[in-house]
Parts: structure tokens; C-alpha cells; sequence
């Protein structure tokens, strides 16, 4: 009796790897997506400073205003930041990646680009 019931298991069973990957690639209700709302502001570029546009420089918090820096060096500063943008960098421990978006030299003006 045991290995008649064997035989007869094993013909139903079927393995389903791609089945259970295709269920996990499949959002349904509970999905989460990664929500990453971009937040973009002027900076004023600091002296001696050379930027190019697609640099990332990090952002963090000093008091009211957010400063850009590459490495240590301080080469933007916002004196009066968005608070969306303040709020955001707050939330990500006091540090968040930008990217310079444009660049405006004559002006001294640097548009950095918070995710």
C-alpha cells in the first residue's frame, strides 16, 4: 500500500519555481512603491568653487540654511531652503544626495536636485 500511494503522489506533483517568481513580480493591493517625490532648489556657489552639472554633493542641515559639500569642502549654501526640502533632508538623518541640475555662473547660482 505505501508504494502504490508513492506512485500515485508523485505523477500530481510539480515543482513551480517560475510560478512563484512570476506571484512576486505581480503587485496586488498591499503593494508598496518606493515613493521618491525629486525636490529641487537654488543654491549660492560658494568662492573658488568649480561645479559641473550631474555632480552629486551631499546636504546637510546647519541650523536654518542646507549646505551642498563635496568630500568636506562647503561649495553651495541655501539661506532661506523650501521646508519641503528642509523636511527632507531632516528625514533622512540630517544628510541627503543631490545632483546638480543647472548651473548658473554669471549669476553664482547652482540648482541642486534633492531625492
Amino acid at each position: 500500500m505505501g508504494l502504490d500511494f508513492i506512485r500515485r503522489a508523485a505523477k500530481t506533483f510539480e515543482k513551480k519555481w517560475d510560478e512563484g517568481r512570476k506571484e512576486l513580480g505581480t503587485s496586488d493591493l498591499f503593494t508598496r512603491e518606493p515613493s521618491c517625490v525629486g525636490r529641487s532648489a537654488p543654491f549660492e556657489i560658494a568662492q573658488n568653487v568649480e561645479l559641473v552639472v550631474g555632480e552629486i554633493v551631499t546636504i546637510e542641515k546647519d541650523g536654518s540654511a542646507l549646505i551642498a559639500r563635496q568630500r568636506l569642502a562647503e561649495v553651495a549654501r541655501s539661506t532661506s531652503p523650501p521646508p519641503d526640502l528642509v523636511r527632507a533632508v531632516e528625514e533622512s538623518c540630517g544628510v541627503a544626495k543631490g545632483t546638480i541640475e543647472q548651473l548658473h555662473s554669471l549669476s553664482g547660482v547652482v540648482e541642486i536636485f534633492v531625492c
